[in-house]
């Protein structure tokens, strides 16, 4: 009994020495096989945080090596492992140095790949594929618009030598409708309207075969119809009417010779201008469709087309004075026609001159907002006549001044202003298509000067539009001497005639 109870105790400690040296030969496995993997982990994060080279420093300077020298095949081991985040990249991208972060193609069926140090989750394949299918833009980006320019100042009196040859005749004046004075010393004028340029459709009329003007006998005249000495059935007020004809949408209409409607009637109209394809620019309905505005009056310009005079109230400067300025005005429509309501005057160094509100001496029918920028509160502060800035206008206008504008016909009108030295940009710059069409102040500020004029909503400013005159001048002046020096510079230089240089 006691012998098998000592073998017992025998084979426990034999299997005790077994497990316990089995647990000290599984410790050195494991010290020996992981050990060296942290160890070397450690040093290249030491290394790492004193600066050594990253993986990009070391693929740079690997290419480097390879392309100074054909034998030197020396290849840096690549540090860290390669932590790919798609199948497709660990399957096409074996040897790549670091994490793939974007794959594009190129035009060859080749891809690029970008890497970076850091770890990225996942790759965005469906925004990949869009980029692939994006189509490449090949249009040409848009021209930007020209750069608004201001030409060079110059001397009041260099500018008025230059111009004089530009200064219109009394022949081009009656020509554009300038207003010319019918004898000397007189206050009153004759000006001659061209028939509008714009298309109109014809209009129609129709007769009534049997009114009783087409019948003999019915006014009671023994046959002689309207002609007789007998009463009109028409009042006196009607007899005493005078038919105008509406400068928005071309019908006629009458009123007293006191300015008083005879019937009122709504004026439906385009405010646009007729373009090439016979539309209206303002809604392009197609030419002699209804009006997309509507008024409450008609109303007239004031002037016929042909001869209108004699035209009473007009001034003009009696002594030489020099100088030049651009003019430019402002009206709205009275009973008496188009009124001076604001006017503006620019000198040639661009300093303001003079500008004043003018309080119409007829009543308004239509302030005219969307082209004159005038208001009626602008109206009610206005102090002044047209014969105080007639006034105005002659205390620094003389004689021998020049005056610039454009359509600079329609403002010496509303001015009731006699004037002899004037130079129209209408003129300068003429149509393509000939008199009596006229290019627009705002197409040849943008094309000429870069700059955006009469764009705002509300309305044109008589300053701004004197401005853009003055510039548009002086930029011709610029042109015409730029062409005569580059016309000098191409000519030879003529010397005097020498008889004993030209016998040698």
């Amino acid at each position: 009994m006691g012998d098998v109870q000592a073998g017992q105790n025998t084979n426990t400690f034999i299997l005790a020495g077994i497990t316990i040296l089995s647990c000290v030969i599984l410790h050195f496995l494991y010290k020996t096989i992981f050990g060296s993997e942290k160890k070397e982990a450690q040093t290249h994060e030491k290394e790492t945080d004193l600066g050594a080279p990253t993986e990009e420093t070391v693929t740079e300077t690997t290419s480097t090596e390879a392309r100074s020298g054909a034998k030197n095949k020396k290849r840096v081991p690549w540090k860290g492992k390669t932590e790919y985040s798609h199948p497709w990249l660990l399957k096409n991208l074996k040897g790549h140095p670091g994490t793939v972060l974007l794959v594009d193609f190129s035009a060859n069926g080749k891809f690029m790949a970008a890497t970076c140090d850091e770890t990225v989750a996942s790759v965005d394949s469906a925004s990949a594929a869009a980029r692939r299918r994006k189509p490449r833009d090949r249009r040409r980006p848009p021209s930007a618009p020209p750069t608004p320019s201001t030409p060079q100042r110059i001397s009041t009196e260099e500018l008025a030598e230059a111009l004089r040859p530009h200064l219109l005749s009394p022949k081009r004046m009656w020509a554009l409708g300038y207003p010319l004075e019918i004898e000397p010393n007189s206050s009153k004028a004759v000006a001659y309207i061209n028939p509008p340029p714009r298309p109109r459709p014809l209009p129609m009329t129709t007769w009534d075969v049997n009114a009783p003007e087409f019948v003999p006998g019915s006014q009671g005249d023994s046959g002689r119809g309207s002609l007789g000495s007998t009463p009109r059935s028409d009042s006196d007020e009607e007899a005493d009417a005078v038919e105008h004809l509406c400068v928005r949408c071309d019908k006629m209409f009458r009123m007293t010779r006191e300015g008083e409607y005879l019937k009122e009637e709504s004026c439906f109209y385009h405010w646009g201008r007729v373009s090439s394809d016979c539309r209206y620019t303002c809604c392009k309905s197609v030419l002699g469709s209804r009006g997309c505005s509507a008024a409450r009056f008609h109303v007239w310009s004031g002037t016929r087309p042909g001869m209108n005079g004699p035209l009473e109230g007009y001034v003009r400067a009696r002594s030489p004075r020099g100088g030049v300025y651009a003019i430019d005005t402002e009206m709205c429509y009275t009973t008496a026609g188009l009124e001076l309501a604001s006017i503006a005057v620019i000198a040639a160094d661009g300093r303001l001159v003079y500008r004043s509100l003018v309080k119409p001496s007829s009543p308004v029918v239509d302030h005219n907002t969307r082209f004159s920028g005038i208001r009626p509160r602008d109206l009610a502060r206005a102090t002044k006549t047209l014969r105080d800035v007639q006034n105005d206008i002659l205390g620094f206008v003389g004689t021998d001044t020049i005056l610039i504008g454009h359509a600079l016909d329609n403002d010496l009108r509303a001015l009731k202003l006699l004037h002899s030295s004037v130079v129209d940009t209408c003129a300068l710059y003429p149509h393509a298509r000939g008199f009596p069409l006229r290019r627009s102040l705002r197409a040849l500020s943008e094309e000429l000067l870069g700059r955006s004029v009469q764009r705002g909503s509300t309305g044109h400013s008589p300053l701004e539009d004197a401005r853009a005159a003055m510039d548009l001048v002086l930029l011709k002046v610029h042109e015409e001497r730029a062409s005569r020096a580059r016309i000098c510079n191409q000519l030879p230089i003529l010397q005097p005639y020498d008889p004993l240089i030209s016998a040698a």
